[in-house]
Formats: structure tokens, C-alpha cells, sequence
């Protein structure tokens, strides 16, 4: 039996990121992770973290651009080590990201990025300063600079884990209900028994809440992402155009391969409109979104792959798309979803107000018990 504060179930980027602030609180804490630290959304993630511009492409604030508005910059204090959990070690992939047309813009969202570019350190560049592979004679569109940043998630995952060694274990828990909450968790070769328990898990939040007969609705919103891999440069941009003003087109990360090739992993509106597609035409259409959107772009001799990703939040009608992260507690269980990456302190911050002074225990020993491994990147295991 495993005797400690807080028991976090989901080794993804909120349990991980949880566990350091409950440490630092004072609190004694365990992960529990049934697969890999990592696995499902958070390396499916392009690993962005943008202050909520691309919630803004129609020239108006949104819920969800207020909310995430001041997150960047909690993110680099803690990639400079100034706060934390101390990500100095994380690998930056991109310090900054790209918005581009296939085509002149809207005067309306014109006219908002350059209020934007004031505030917010968004600047619109000029033909002499296009950066590749914007900078050749077919580029028409207009390109502007934003002041995001792509992490690389395996190395954030891998951060976070290492600070926490001796506080992770790999199991699946069993949860064993009292007539206040959980009573325990029960795993393959121990318990554990916490005065909170926080589900952390993502989609797998939905077979423990089921388990659990708690009253709490989730929902899940599916992607449909495509990876494209060879001797690409590295790019990390949003496409936007008239044919889909409310969101990007098409947005870009750029991933190395040990090989020296790079794989795009593709998002935005195409990963959302192809969700109904099976995976050859899925292909198709990002082939023909690419072509359109970077024609200059040679893509001969890449390989395709997809990946289907269901993004778990908590319920909202319609399936519309939560603009903060959520959390709820009943009696001593918390349900957390973070939404985005990017939110992930915001829950934090909100968890820990929900968990109340107890009692401590001494750090809960777990000498011989299996931590988790770290789970692989989609564009790790789909090209072989």
C-alpha cells in the first residue's frame, strides 16, 4: 500500500506539469501512467505556444484568445529556468512562428494584426526580409512574424520526468469507490491510497469516470493530422486564406529525423475537415491544400502518413471548442482537461486552489515498483 497526498492518474504534460507545482506546495504526490509518459495527446501535439493570435484571424478578441493571452510568457520564464517547473533543458524547436496568405487578405484582418503587431510584437515583413522558403519570386502572399515558440514535446516530457524520478509508476488502477470519492486505487502489484485523487488522463478520464460512476461529461473532438517526410526545410507557419478566415488553413511543424529528413506534421482546418476521410484521401487533400497554399514547394519523393488524434475537454454544447481549461472537484477527486498545451500552467494553478490544507504524509516509497517509459512521437513509428 502506497500512502501519499495527491494520486495523479496520466503521465501526459498536465500530470507531469501538476505533479512539480503539488511538490512545490508541500504536498506529497505519485503519477500513475498505464502506457507511456507522453502518450496520446501531448506528443501528438504540434508542441506550440502562441498567445491565442489564431483564435483572432477575423480582426475580434475571443473567449479563447483572452484566455490564453498571457500563457507565452509564463512559458518562458519557466524555458529560462526564472520559474517553475525549470524548463531550461527543453529543446526550443522554433523561438518564433509565421502566418502567411495565398493571397491578399482582408482589410479587416489587415487592420487587426497591425493593432496586433503593436501590442504583441507581431510584425508584418516586407519581400527583402522573407526568411526561407518564403523567399523566392512565386510567394504572392503576405507573411507575417509571430512572437510564438514550437517546443520539442519529447524533450518537454522528458524534463519534467527526470525532475520527478521516484514519484512516476507504470500500472493501470482499478478504482475503488467509498461513499465519499475514491476510497483507492488498485494497481497490478500494489494500492494506492491518497486524500485526493486527480484524473489527469485525457480521453482515458472517460473509462475512469465511467468506472467511477462520477457525474462529469467529456467529449472528444477528432483531428485527422498528416505527416509528410523528406529533404523538406524547416518550416513553421499557419496558412490562412478567404476559403477559411476563422481558423488557419493549414498550420505546419517541422520535426529532424535521425535520418536528416524533416516531417512536416500538418494541422489546422485540414486535420479537422479530413476527418471523414479515410487515410489515402486524406493524403489527397493535403497534397492539394499544399499545393495551393506552397506550390514553390518541392514534394517529390516524400513519404504520407496520418494520424488520428481525438482532442478530450470537457463537455461543451454543440462539441464547441472550450476556450479555457476545466477543472472540477467532487469530494476528494479533481477532473482536469487542459485544452491546449499552451493552458497547461493556467490548470495547474487552478487545480492546486482546489485541493484543500490536509494532512501530510511522508513522499510515498516506491522502491521496486516499474516507473512508466517515455511513449515515441507519431512521426517516430510512422515511417519505418
Amino acid at each position: 500500500m502506497i500512502e501519499t497526498d495527491i494520486a495523479i492518474v496520466g503521465g501526459g504534460i498536465a500530470g507531469l506539469w501538476l505533479q512539480t507545482v503539488i511538490s512545490d506546495a508541500g504536498y506529497s504526490s505519485i503519477v500513475i501512467e498505464k502506457d507511456g509518459l507522453g502518450a496520446g495527446q501531448t506528443l501528438a501535439s504540434q508542441g506550440m505556444i502562441h498567445g491565442g493570435l489564431k483564435y483572432s484571424l477575423q480582426g475580434t478578441r475571443s473567449g479563447a484568445s483572452e484566455a490564453i493571452a498571457d500563457m507565452p510568457g509564463v512559458w518562458r520564464e519557466c524555458l529560462a529556468g526564472a520559474k517553475r517547473p525549470d524548463l531550461h533543458q527543453v529543446k526550443l524547436l522554433a523561438d518564433r512562428y509565421f502566418l502567411f496568405s495565398d493571397s491578399a487578405l482582408s482589410g479587416r484582418l489587415t487592420a487587426y494584426l497591425g493593432a496586433h503587431a503593436i501590442m504583441g510584437g507581431t510584425r508584418r515583413l516586407s519581400p527583402p526580409d522573407f526568411p526561407p522558403p518564403f523567399d523566392n519570386n512565386v510567394f504572392r502572399g503576405m507573411l507575417y512574424e509571430l512572437p510564438d515558440a514550437v517546443l520539442d514535446t519529447v524533450s518537454l516530457v522528458t524534463s519534467l520526468a527526470e525532475a520527478q524520478q521516484g514519484r512516476l509508476i507504470c500500472g493501470t488502477p482499478t478504482i475503488i469507490r467509498s461513499a465519499r470519492g475514491i476510497r483507492e486505487l488498485e494497481l497490478d502489484t500494489t494500492s494506492v491510497r491518497a486524500q485526493c485523487y486527480i484524473l489527469a488522463a485525457g480521453q482515458g478520464n472517460e473509462a475512469l469516470i465511467r468506472e467511477g460512476q462520477f457525474e462529469v461529461a467529456m467529449q472528444t473532438r477528432p483531428l485527422h493530422q498528416v505527416m509528410v517526410k523528406g529533404r523538406l526545410p524547416r518550416l513553421y507557419a499557419h496558412g490562412v486564406s478567404l476559403k477559411s478566415l476563422d481558423k488557419p488553413r493549414l498550420t505546419i511543424t517541422s520535426h529532424p529525423c535521425d535520418d536528416g529528413d524533416i516531417v512536416w506534421y500538418l494541422g489546422g482546418e485540414l486535420a479537422e475537415s479530413g476527418v471523414h476521410l479515410s487515410e489515402p484521401e486524406q493524403i489527397v487533400h493535403a497534397q492539394s491544400e499544399l499545393d495551393a497554399m506552397l506550390p514553390f514547394i518541392d514534394l517529390s519523393g516524400c513519404q504520407w502518413a496520418t494520424l488520428r488524434v481525438d482532442r478530450a475537454e470537457h463537455y461543451q454544447p454543440h462539441g464547441r471548442r472550450p476556450d479555457e481549461p476545466y477543472c472540477e472537484r467532487q469530494d476528494n477527486v479533481v477532473f482536469c482537461w487542459p485544452t491546449k498545451l499552451t493552458l497547461v500552467p493556467m490548470l495547474a494553478n487552478r487545480v492546486l486552489a482546489l485541493i484543500r490544507e490536509q494532512p501530510e504524509f511522508d513522499q510515498p516509497a516506491t522502491d521496486g515498483l516499474e516507473p512508466p517509459r517515455l511513449a515515441r512521437p507519431p512521426w517516430s513509428v510512422a515511417f519505418k
